[in-house]
């Protein structure tokens, strides 16, 4: 019964079969594009044609409310993203 599952699992997930057993797993997967990359070039490419078909002046305006907006974002992910978490400080 046990061999019918490990051949399963071998099967269904050969890395954690690997990692299992004890055997180096096979080449890691290909390198897979981040969705926070995605999301980035989506925004840059949204500003470039944002730039060029408005007015300077409201394309800065656009600009400015989408940073103020993005801000608390930003600073949850970096805060999110820390190793060692804030240590309070003492008087």
């Amino acid at each position: 019964m046990l061999r019918t599952l490990a051949a399963d699992l071998e099967r269904d997930d050969p890395r954690l079969a690997a990692f299992l057993s004890g055997r180096r797993p096979g080449p890691p997967p290909a390198h897979h594009h981040s969705l926070a990359g995605w999301v980035l070039a989506g925004a840059l490419a949204s500003m470039l044609a944002l730039a060029v078909t408005l007015p300077v002046t409201v394309a800065v305006g656009v600009l400015a409310m989408l940073v103020v907006i993005a801000s608390p974002l930003a600073v949850c992910w970096l805060c999110s993203a820390a190793e060692d978490p804030p240590q309070p400080r003492t008087p």
